[in-house]
């Protein structure tokens, strides 16, 4: 669930990457993340005290510490759970949303490339749990997600590794996969966001899905497919 770092996975030369984005991309307009804790909150899986304490700090660290550098560290929401018990609410999230929030058209298209000989890889900034419950819905062989802090069995409420955002999105997928057998000009990669550039750039095949305004202005004037 949590995996240490492990070795790069290397493929044959002139393998073809389809390298698609989760929140506002598979999830229009919607973040995993989020909506998971709030159906936490909803199941009785965490309770209104505990989620009281987890805003707090959020305001507070983004006061501290920023935005974006509190949404790559804090999960305080889960702190103290099992990881064990987390990837249980996980697979029930999965289940009960998250696979079914993926639009059947988005879904087809996927599943297309993956017909066509592109490997299926899901790179997001979401907890690692949550990209995992897409695996078999999108047939995706490489997950790569945010991880969470384990220490003695416990979840510390922090998270850890790289947060897949922006330019550390490359990063992230380098870390996991080893560039050089790459086809990258017959890659495709699928997001909604102007901050994806850095991975959208690095495919021949750049798709916007469910983007905001300016990437898809900036589609428009590359010529970019637009999807949604």
């Amino acid at each position: 669930m949590m995996p240490d770092e492990e070795a790069r996975i290397s493929f044959p030369d002139k393998t073809r990457l389809a390298v698609i984005d989760l929140d506002g991309t598979l999830l229009k307009g919607m973040n995993a993340e989020r909506v998971f804790y709030l159906h936490l909150l909803v199941h009785g899986r965490v309770g209104l005290v505990r989620s009281a304490v987890f805003l707090m700090s959020l305001i507070g660290d983004i006061l501290r510490l920023g935005f974006r550098r509190t949404i790559a560290t804090n999960a305080r929401i889960l702190r103290g759970e099992t990881p064990g018990a987390v990837q249980q609410w996980a697979h029930e999230f999965g289940r009960v949303f998250l696979r079914k929030a993926v639009p059947d058209d988005l879904r087809g298209k996927i599943l297309s490339l993956k017909q066509e000989g592109c490997r299926i890889v899901l790179l997001s900034g979401s907890l690692q749990v949550l990209v995992d419950q897409l695996k078999e819905r999108l047939e995706a062989e490489i997950l790569i997600g945010t991880d969470l802090e384990v220490v003695e069995g416990k979840l510390t409420g922090r998270k850890k590794g790289i947060f897949p955002y922006g330019r550390m999105k490359v990063e992230a997928l380098f870390q996991k996969i080893d560039p050089g057998g790459i086809d990258w000009p017959s890659s495709w990669a699928l997001a909604d966001r102007k901050s994806d550039l850095p991975v959208l750039e690095l495919v021949g095949h750049p798709v916007a899905v469910h983007s905001d305004r300016k990437l898809c202005r900036l589609a428009r004037q590359r010529g970019w497919e637009i999807f949604g």
